[in-house]
């Protein structure tokens, strides 16, 4: 008997020291048959496993397992160093702390995955990987978000960016201060070479939650913050929600994608700069009337070519199809607030292509260019259909580029709102969505109510080695719901959290 008791009281004392320490990633348990041994697991904080230094960067050098069952606190600027690996199962919860919530929080909980290491976060559509805010309340900006380091083409000068590198076609990633030779993207001080198949891992069913942290102008973390990454990299059904700055932003590599979406993110949701190449289909922004929104103008797209940072003549030239926009203007606005502007927004000479796809909502223009010009020069816009809204005494339009809607199925659509002419239907009609895609009460659904022919023809929607474009027949993110090619892309699955 007092052996038996012995035992018992042992194995409680090892339980409660798993749910307290940062030292045991591998305290939890592979699956729901083991929850009963849960435990709360801090990762980076100072006198753990992970030296943390006065700036708050934890410097993480060995692979690093969490596993399902446990919630996983984050701490601090969580590094993973080149060479080294950090796997997360599925179902795992990381709830991200905020600056300053205790005094070990010396800067906002933000995982980092330096170039030369990998992330492999594999989640499925019933049971993704989940990044959080740590509050009770959580708001936008509490902790970091994720951050993708590689080694792909960089379009930086030596003298570009928040913080200089020194060296042409080097970033240092913005919004992580003081980086100690961490921190860096591109390949400027690497031997002569290709490294644009550099892989920097797997993500896969993952969403992002309260993630963004602003250190001053232009100089913030996202969502989802990458720099440099290779197409090598797998990136797939990832959600951005509540993010206090832009919810994907790509510095430069040329890293594919499908299936995201942006979610009331308080910026712009797709935002590519310094030369970013990759391919992107199936997308969704969305922006919702009473949503919170930071100062600066806010736009669903937004595109720099970065022409006063650029040290070679390779501008920013994604290619983008079947995404879906909505904008803050709903088929009930009467009014829109003031820092909204478009539904994309092209600068700086940027080659930004968007095939098969449906904008609309947004209060100054759907497709907005820096220089007009460019669209004809510079850029492909093809297959997509802007809806521009008209209400009171206010007046949008779909575009500044002359000949848009002469350009292989492009068309440029007024719906008039409240206070003009004023019927419910018109702005889904217009776009062929169904009255759903403006939910704010229940769950939005973006398939068709009317399918939009799409167009693969164009030579940017050729397949090549890295990237197959699925060539769907309709345009936007989704078909019509009896459409078989809908079938893989499920806005209904656990995944997806509104």
């Amino acid at each position: 008997m007092k052996t038996l008791l012995k035992f018992f009281v042992v194995s409680a004392l090892i339980v409660l020291a798993a749910s307290c320490s940062d030292k045991d990633e591998f305290a939890g348990p592979n699956g729901p048959e083991a929850a009963d041994t849960r435990a709360t697991v801090n990762l980076g904080l100072p006198g753990g496993t992970d030296n943390v230094d006065n700036d708050g960067n934890v410097t993480v050098s060995r692979n690093i397992h969490l596993t399902y069952g446990n919630t996983y606190i984050l701490h601090n600027y969580f590094r993973i160093q080149s060479g080294y690996t950090i796997t997360i199962d599925a179902g795992v919860t990381i709830k991200g702390e905020k600056q300053g919530q205790t005094n070990d929080d010396i800067v906002t909980g933000t995982l980092v995955i330096e170039r030369g290491a990998q992330i492999n976060a594999v989640g499925t559509s019933s049971s993704p990987i989940v990044f959080t805010s740590n509050q009770s309340t959580p708001a936008s900006g509490d902790w970091g978000g994720v951050v993708l380091l590689g080694k792909a083409d960089a379009n930086i000068s030596a003298t570009g960016g928040a913080q200089p590198s020194g060296t042409d076609g080097l970033g240092f990633i913005e919004g992580l201060p003081t980086p100690n030779n961490t921190g860096r993207y591109g390949n400027g001080d690497l031997p002569a070479g290709s490294y644009n198949s550099d892989n920097s891992g797997t993500m896969q069913y993952v969403r992002i939650e309260y993630a963004g942290h602003v250190i001053g102008t232009d100089n913030e973390l996202n969502g989802l913050t990458m720099g440099g990454v290779g197409n090598g990299t797998t990136l797939d059904h990832i959600m951005v929600s509540y993010g206090y700055d832009d919810a994907f932003e790509f510095f430069g590599g040329c890293v594919n994608a499908k299936y995201l979406i942006a979610n009331q993110n308080m910026d712009d949701d797709f935002d590519t700069d310094q030369g970013y190449s990759g391919k992107i289909q199936f997308g969704i922004s969305r922006k919702t009337p009473g949503q919170s929104i930071v100062g600066q103008p806010i736009n669903g797209f937004e595109s720099n070519g970065d022409s006063d940072d650029s040290y070679t003549s390779s501008m920013t030239d994604g290619t983008f199809s079947n995404i879906t926009v909505i904008g803050p203007i709903y088929p009930s606005s009467t009014s829109v607030l003031a820092n909204y502007r478009y539904g994309a927004l092209i600068r700086d000479d940027s080659h930004l292509n968007i095939f098969n796809s449906i904008i609309a909502g947004y209060p100054y223009a759907q497709v907005y260019f820096e220089n007009p010009g460019d669209f004809d020069n510079l850029l492909s816009i093809e297959g997509t259909t802007l809806v521009y809204p008209t209400f009171n005494s206010f007046s949008s339009d779909s575009t500044n580029a002359t000949g848009f809607s002469s350009v292989s199925g492009n068309e440029c659509l007024n719906a008039s709102i409240a206070g003009t002419n004023y019927t419910l239907p018109t702005l889904p009609m217009r776009t062929g969505l169904l009255l759903s895609a403006w939910n704010t009460s229940s769950a939005p659904s973006f398939v068709a109510r009317v399918e939009k022919s799409s167009d693969f023809s164009n030579s940017l929607l050729d397949d090549d080695t890295d990237f197959d474009w699925d060539e769907v027949d309709f345009r936007g993110a989704f078909g019509n719901s009896s459409d078989s090619n809908n079938a893989n892309w499920h806005i209904t699955d656990n995944w997806v959290s509104w």
